[in-house]
């Protein structure tokens, strides 16, 4: 019987030992058991080429354009990402904080995949600002990340239900600056194929809610 890694886990998986296993292949255990670390070597392999391409800071033919390397570290700045998928389905829950509203302000964001699984989440500071700023901040930035994935269908996730009002049109924008984060999110959003963005209550957003307060914590 030829004895490869295929036919090995094959024969594991209807519960022969590996001295049955041996006996079936005409071998020694040992020659079983180099087949089984081969393919476990195989796998940590695969698992790390497939991770270190999801996470990769791309670069663009166009070097003016956003997705520059410097950009992408601006992006992922405060990020902790594991194996996000490329052009799959993302849920973001976003948050803002702002200690003082106006004052120091920081963004959470929580990455899960179409799964549920938790692939990423995002805890920066972004300066001085309203706590209404820093959600539209929050929403970008998860906007972007979520192009920089190449994210085929995204739903946002957030408790602040100004920004859902407004970003489907059932709430006017009148502040100056908001308007600026307003266009500049409705722009991102056009970039990715399905997109939408719903409101959740606070406890259901507890971990973005979270990500952001820490990011305005004052520095040691």
């Amino acid at each position: 019987m030829l004895l490869s890694i295929d036919r090995v886990l094959q024969l594991l998986i209807e519960d022969k030992t590996l001295d049955k296993i041996a006996e079936l292949a005409d071998c020694t255990v040992d020659d079983v058991k180099h087949v089984l670390e081969e393919s476990r070597h195989l796998l940590q392999k695969h698992e790390k080429d497939h991770a270190r391409k999801k996470i990769i800071l791309k670069k663009h033919r166009d070097d003016s354009a956003e997705g520059t390397e410097e950009v992408a570290r601006e992006i992922f700045e405060g990020a902790e990402l594991s194996a996000v998928p490329l052009g799959s389905v993302l849920t973001i829950y976003i948050d803002g904080a702002s200690r003082g509203n106006p004052g120091p302000s920081g963004i959470g964001i929580v990455i899960l995949d179409s799964d549920d699984r938790q692939v990423g989440k995002v805890s920066a500071r972004i300066g001085f600002g309203t706590n209404n700023t820093a959600e539209y901040q929050a929403l970008i930035r998860a906007l972007r990340i979520a192009i920089y994935f190449e994210t085929k269908r995204l739903k946002i996730r957030t408790d602040s239900e100004l920004i859902v009002k407004q970003i489907d049109g059932s709430y006017s924008v009148k502040n100056e600056a908001i308007k600026k984060l307003y266009a500049t999110a409705i722009g991102l959003m056009k970039q990715i194929p399905h997109c939408r963005i719903e409101h959740v209550t606070r406890s259901l957003n507890d971990k973005a809610d979270y990500l952001a307060k820490k990011a305005t914590d004052p520095y040691p």
